[in-house]
């Protein structure tokens, strides 16, 4: 039952984030909320792939009482220049966002709040992305979690297959083992490090290496440890990205 509550709670932030920025993307492409058929008609001349949108379905939209599906989300989202980052964040907050179709809440405050918020949700994506890769491991050696750095760098990685190798569901104790090729043995010390991490919890391994290709040079620090709650561990694996200097200095 929780579970069932969790999910209809999270659709329903989705909901609201959605409602929130599409009444802020028609304000700013309009001046104003337009009506329903004035919308309908303005969406479906763009909305050429599929049937046409009717009056009732774009109201609901206004409304705060549905939102469109993908294909007509997308273009919405690049019609009105919405955040897709900020409609689909994962994050649920502790207080529900107020119910948008109240008639006391301020058009224009809506759209300063959501552009506020959009900034804000840029700004952490841009920390996360250029923070050291991290990776969460169980005590298997699965990644369960990994973060924008992280992924960002195994989409681009030719032998991760644009990441589908190297990011969440994928054993990292079997990828380094089955390292191949020149850098094969720094991958299988990796492997060896956190199974000793796995053994004692109380441990951590640090160390910095090389991975430089054709293209360009680089230099990484790795660490590894372990996060205990109560019964619960997982294993925490970093890649943070060193200049040459750092990396000299470190010898």
């Amino acid at each position: 039952l929780k579970l069932i509550l969790r999910v209809n709670k999270i659709n329903q932030s989705v909901i609201d984030r959605f409602n929130l920025a599409f009444r802020a993307g028609l304000i700013n492409r309009f001046g104003k909320i337009p009506t329903a058929n004035q919308l309908a008609l303005e969406f479906n001349f763009r909305n050429i792939h599929s049937n046409p949108i009717s009056r009732e379905s774009v109201r609901k939209w206004i409304n705060g009482q549905s939102m469109p599906e993908p294909s007509r989300l997308k273009i919405l989202i690049s019609w009105l220049n919405l955040s897709s980052n900020f409609i689909f964040s994962l994050n649920i907050p502790d207080l529900e966002l107020p119910r948008l179709q109240s008639p006391k809440i301020d058009p224009i405050k809506q759209l300063a709040s959501y552009e506020l918020q959009r900034i804000e949700k840029l700004g952490q994506a841009a920390l996360n992305f250029i923070s050291p890769l991290t990776a969460i491991l169980d005590s298997k050696g699965t990644i369960v979690l990994v973060n924008n750095a992280w992924r960002a760098n195994a989409m681009i990685h030719p032998k991760l297959k644009q990441g589908t190798l190297g990011c969440e569901g994928i054993n990292y104790l079997k990828l380094c083992d089955n390292a191949k090729g020149a850098k094969s043995e720094g991958a299988k010390n990796i492997a060896y490090r956190i199974r000793e991490v796995m053994k004692d919890n109380t441990k951590h391994f640090s160390e910095k290496y090389t991975c430089h290709t054709k293209e360009e040079k680089k230099w990484f620090e790795i660490k590894i440890s372990a996060y205990k709650k109560m019964a619960h561990v997982c294993y925490i694996v970093t890649h943070r990205p060193l200049t040459e200097i750092e990396f000299n200095k470190m010898k």
